[in-house]
């Protein structure tokens, strides 16, 4: 069923003829009388009356609630991208959940003072699971910690975190190799950025990573930390803004694992629709102005 054939019979149904139809939509009588052909010998059923005017059969009434459907949402779907200011569905965006504790709101107050109506849709997961669900279309853009820019991917870096080791006060941790060997860590699932730092920390230290605990949430990290069930990596920002700074013990890094990247990952520009462009417009003013050239965060 051809979109032109749709317009055709809504044409003929509003002037009333094949002859009129035709003056008003520039063509010869004949191929509006083909089209009508097409469209009943496709559904199998006369769709309108040969007497004038030319009105809709019943079948016709059906076939007119959907045609009117179809033609208004064609012009919506053209209006939507070729508006420079619409947007009628919202941008969904991916985050790591320090990220989104530590960044996103300030950055989601940038974006509304600039356009209060701007729709997003936030999906919090580690880097791994974020990258793919970027490659395969499920979400159109993410904050993922890495080391260089994603293959394949539009990679923009918009800051660099620096990451601290963490331990309650109580805890008699040493970074040595005896004493990390005997130490936990609280980290989040396979996949997480930090996780894997932690995992180079240790074996830094020839020591194997066996005694990882799995945590959800950035509350339940903390909350084994300051209970002493073991130790984690996190971004040193992150710490010293958190209520219960005072009850930990922060342990400074080697270089390079002392420093996270974070980059706004989407697929290839040529592909965005306008409300991406705009976000990654937002943010890469965002992370110019409050973050500078070099993107390093100062605690």
């Amino acid at each position: 069923m051809q979109f032109k054939s749709l317009e055709i019979f809504l044409a003929v149904l509003k002037y009333g003829s094949f002859s009129h139809a035709a003056q008003h939509l520039h063509t010869v009588q004949s191929n509006i009388t083909n089209h009508i052909k097409k469209l009943e010998n496709e559904l199998n059923c006369e769709i309108v009356t040969r007497q004038t005017p030319i009105q809709a059969t019943s079948a016709g009434q059906d076939l007119l609630r959907y045609a009117e459907q179809i033609v208004r949402l064609h012009h919506q779907a053209k209006a939507h991208f070729l508006s420079d200011d619409q947007q009628a569905f919202a941008v969904k965006m991916g985050s790591m959940e320090t990220a989104a504790a530590m960044h996103l709101p300030a950055l989601f107050q940038y974006i509304f003072q600039h356009n209060s109506r701007f729709q997003l849709d936030l999906h919090t997961a580690p880097t791994r699971e974020l990258i793919d669900l970027v490659e395969n279309w499920k979400i159109d853009c993410a904050f993922v910690a890495h080391s260089d820019p994603i293959e394949n991917l539009f990679s923009m870096h918009v800051w660099t975190e620096k990451l601290v080791l963490v331990s309650s006060k109580q805890s008699e941790i040493e970074l040595n190799a005896k004493s990390l060997h005997n130490s936990r860590f609280i980290a989040f699932k396979q996949g997480c950025s930090y996780r894997r730092v932690i995992e180079l920390f240790l074996q830094s230290h020839h020591v194997p990573a066996s005694q990882i605990i799995e945590m959800g949430s950035l509350d339940g990290i903390i909350n084994c930390v300051l209970l002493s069930m073991g130790c984690a990596i996190l971004p040193e920002r992150y710490i010293l803004q958190s209520p219960y700074c005072d009850q930990l013990k922060i342990f400074e890094l080697d270089e390079p694992l002392a420093f996270s990247k974070t980059y706004l990952i989407a697929n290839q520009p040529k592909t965005w629709n306008k409300s991406l462009q705009m976000l990654v417009k937002f943010i890469e003013q965002y992370s110019n102005e409050f973050y500078g050239k070099n993107k390093s965060l100062e605690p």
